[in-house]
This record gives structure tokens, C-alpha cells and sequence, in this order.
């Protein structure tokens, strides 16, 4: 046996930086909790709380910002999401086309608030209880399980996180097969096939069959095309509709059921105002905690002169600081990340155009901060502008291919919003109705595209939305 040194660089978070990228993640209400909590732990630490708010009802709250209640069934993937339609009728008592029949232009970007332990969360304690593992690895399967999308997904190339964490795409890989292996089933898939085959693989429907209608077919199973699914796994009708069947039964939304506790009111880190033709932005200070050092206790066990106070306030000074500095770091991130957001977006926010696509990575590259930072300073957190409360992460889309350029998937939804309020409520249009339409005004998308924004946007099928006066 050889034995042989190595040498490798890699990157191992301290506990400040883990607790600066914790604090970064924080909505405003949570980080009043946490600091809170490390006040009274502390009595270095003097926390000065906001005047007590006169919130609206959440539910209120929600509904003006969603105009309804979310389809359940939201496409995560590239996919149809129309495989998995609701039965015709069963959101139509909740659709209205907004009062006056105008469209609010930022109705796209409305999203209710977080709700009830998140899917990070419950990752987090499955590999607490999980013996064995080392904990470069746990570590990584935490990283990676805060990286996921609302619907549980990985949208980041694992390349590029595990270069930002300084180790090899391998070990990213077996952290990532980690967290697949946890609860729900499908969860930290990059695709929705991947996640559909993750589901396929614990049931007893795991055949050649469903394996190659989720990896081929899923647009035919989206138009109900039973004669072409057979044609493609080769199988006669039987055989095609159990296929049909058994994966119409899986979930494309892993995170679904996560964070559906009570509505809480966000609220939001900034608010931004047009003012003389320019956007100005405003941290919302008033509500926001206020973390500072108590002096006049620093004071008084520095006058006790006993090594056990000295030692003791000397653990907890440093500690003091420590948190000051991460509450300072993430309103500095934030105030980075909305000026370049405002710069981004001015045709947007000043003259009510289309938002620009941008990436979480584009964004992270402009700023010169990681994506996991990026990433964590959006998460969850809103800005007011115009009476509405918008979440960041809405800002952020891959641009959509169209002749002369790139458009958000954003400024599609918007434009899909307006058709829909246009049309005849006794002749609602259909998806490929709304699809030949946008292609017309110069975005020609998928039908399945049609079908996963209807979706996304709570809108029900032609079917639901139809009205007889």
C-alpha cells in the first residue's frame, strides 16, 4: 500500500459566516424573533422594537395581491402542466376579472406571503436524524437544501455551487443523491422528469412504460393523445392508459403541502416611490428592530473586576458584535442588491414597461457576491412600490427567445392576463387560443408554456372560466 499527501483547498464556513448568511435569509418579522431571542441571552445587547403595527387581516391581504387562490397544480418544468388539470369548474367560483376589467400591470408579480414550516426546514431536521453521515456532507445537503425553489426544486447548475463552496462536483453530486433520497419523494430534482422518475422509482409502476412517457411524452399526455403515447412505448391502448394513469398520479410539485400554515403579513424591506421622474428607494427603518450594545451594563461587570466577569464579558461582547456585524451586512446586501435591482429595472418601475430578464446568477455576478448569497438575500422578502407589496424573487426569470431579443417570463404573464380579461366569458379562449395570440404580438411560446403561466397565475382552464349571462 502507497501512501500518498494531498493537499486541497476547500471552503469551510465559520460560525459568523453561518450566522450572517442565517440573519441574510430573515424576513423582517423573523429577524425581530431571532434578535429577540438573542437579547434576552445576552444583557450586552439592548433591542429597541418597532411601534406595534395595525396589520391588515393576512387573508385580505392575500387575496388583493393574488386575486385568488393558486391552482394547487402549478407546472414546475418545462412540461405541460395541463397533465395535471383540476376537474372543470372547481376554481371557477373563485376567478373574478378584477372589478373594473382593468389589470392591475404588477398583478403578475403579487404573491401571497410564506406560510408554516418550509420545506428547508423539514430537509434540515430529516438529516439531523440521519446517523453517519459526516458532516462535510451534511453540510452540503443543508447548503443544497436552502438553494431550492419554492416547488422544491434545484435550478442551479451544480457546477457552480461547488465551486462557490470550494469542493468537487462529486461531492456536491453525493449530497445532492443525499437530499434526493429524503422526504418528499422527487425533492431536489433539476427537472420535472427527474423528479417524476425519482416518484416512479418508490411505487410499483416503475416500468420501461412510465420511465419513457415522463422522459418523452409528457406533452402528449398533457393533450390526452392516448394513441400517440402507444405508438411511443409501443404498447397496445391498456397498457398506454395504465402508463397515463400511474403518472397522472404523481406529484410534480414536491414542496407542495410545505409552508401552508397561517398566512403571515409581510412586511416589506423597502419601499420604492417615482419622485420628480426619478425612483427613490427607502429601507423601511420604522419597522425594522434595533440591535445596539448596552453600555451601562458593559460598564458595570467591567467595575466587578472578578476574572469570571471579565471572561464572561468578554464572550459576550465579541458575541455582541458578532450579530451587529450580520444585521449590518444584510441591510448593506440588500441595499446593494434593490439599487441594482432599481438600475436593472427603471423602465419598469419608472415608465411601466415589460421587466428585463435577470438571473439570480446575472444579478450575483453584478453585485460580485455568490449566488447562495444572492440567493438568500431574495428569498422571502418583498418591496412596496405603487400600494403593492412584490416579492424579490419575482424580479428574477430566465429571458424568453422572441425575434429581436429576449422578454421576462413576467412580461408574458402580464400580457396572457390581458387577453384573458378580454375575451368573451361565454367563449373563454383555450391554450392554444392564448397561444396563437401572444405569437401574434411577437411571443411565440409553447402551449405548454400557455398552460404552465395560466396555471402559475391561478387562472382556470377554458373549461371553468366559462360564464352563460
Amino acid at each position: 500500500m502507497e501512501l500518498m499527501q494531498r493537499q486541497e483547498q476547500k471552503q469551510i464556513l465559520s460560525q459568523s459566516q453561518r450566522q450572517s448568511l442565517e440573519i441574510l435569509q430573515m424576513p423582517v418579522l423573523e429577524l425581530q424573533e431571532y434578535l429577540q431571542d438573542k437579547a434576552l441571552e445576552n444583557p450586552l445587547l439592548e433591542l429597541e422594537l418597532p411601534q406595534e403595527l395595525h396589520l391588515p387581516d393576512p387573508a385580505e391581504h392575500a387575496a388583493e395581491e393574488t386575486g385568488g387562490e393558486a391552482d394547487r397544480w402549478e407546472a414546475t418544468g418545462s412540461e405541460s402542466a395541463a397533465v395535471w388539470d383540476l376537474p372543470a369548474g372547481e376554481m371557477a367560483g373563485d376567478w373574478n376579472r378584477g372589478g373594473d376589467g382593468e389589470w392591475d400591470r404588477m398583478a403578475t408579480l403579487a404573491d401571497p406571503a410564506d406560510r408554516g414550516e418550509s420545506l428547508a426546514q423539514a430537509l434540515h431536521e430529516q438529516l439531523l436524524r440521519m446517523p453517519g453521515l459526516t458532516d462535510g456532507l451534511r453540510r452540503l445537503a443543508d447548503y443544497l437544501a436552502d438553494c431550492l425553489n419554492e416547488n422544491g426544486f434545484l435550478e442551479f447548475a451544480l457546477e457552480d455551487l461547488a465551486a462557490e463552496q470550494g469542493v468537487s462536483v462529486f461531492e456536491m453530486e453525493q449530497a445532492l443523491y443525499l437530499l434526493q433520497s429524503l422526504q418528499p419523494t422527487g425533492v431536489a430534482a433539476r427537472t420535472l422528469p427527474e423528479c417524476l422518475v425519482l416518484q416512479l422509482a418508490q411505487t410499483k409502476d416503475f416500468n420501461e412504460h412510465t420511465v419513457r412517457l415522463v422522459r418523452e411524452g409528457l406533452e402528449l399526455l398533457a393533450r390526452n393523445n392516448m394513441t400517440a403515447i402507444a405508438r411511443l412505448l409501443e404498447c397496445t391502448p391498456a397498457q398506454a392508459q395504465a402508463a397515463a394513469k400511474a403518472v397522472r398520479a404523481l406529484n410534480p410539485r414536491p414542496a407542495q403541502g410545505y409552508g401552508t400554515g397561517p398566512l403571515a403579513y409581510q412586511i416589506p424591506e423597502a419601499v420604492f416611490r417615482r419622485e420628480n421622474g426619478q425612483l427613490v428607494i427607502e429601507l423601511e427603518r420604522r419597522l425594522a428592530p434595533r440591535l445596539q450594545l448596552n453600555e451601562q451594563n458593559c460598564a458595570l461587570l467591567q467595575q466587578s473586576g472578578t476574572p469570571e466577569a471579565k471572561t464572561y464579558l468578554k464572550e459576550r461582547r465579541a458575541e455582541a458584535q458578532q450579530l451587529l456585524r450580520a444585521v449590518n451586512e444584510r441591510e448593506s446586501t440588500l441595499v446593494r442588491l434593490l439599487r441594482q435591482l432599481a438600475q436593472d429595472q427603471q423602465d419598469f418601475f419608472l415608465r411601466g414597461g415589460p421587466l428585463k430578464p435577470m438571473t439570480l446568477t446575472q444579478m450575483a455576478q453584478s453585485l460580485g457576491l455568490s449566488l447562495s448569497t444572492v440567493s438568500r438575500a431574495v428569498q422571502g422578502k418583498t418591496l412596496q412600490f405603487e400600494g403593492k407589496s412584490l416579492p424579490l424573487k419575482r424580479f428574477f426569470s430566465a429571458g424568453v427567445p422572441v425575434e429581436g431579443g429576449q422578454v421576462s417570463s413576467e412580461s408574458i404573464k402580464r400580457q396572457l392576463l390581458r387577453f384573458v380579461q378580454a375575451e368573451d366569458p361565454a367563449k373563454p379562449l383555450s391554450d392554444e387560443a392564448l397561444r396563437a395570440a401572444l405569437e401574434a404580438v411577437n411571443l411565440p411560446v409553447a402551449r405548454r408554456t400557455v398552460a404552465k403561466y395560466r396555471e402559475e397565475l391561478g387562472i382556470p382552464s377554458s373549461s371553468a372560466r366559462r360564464r352563460m349571462d
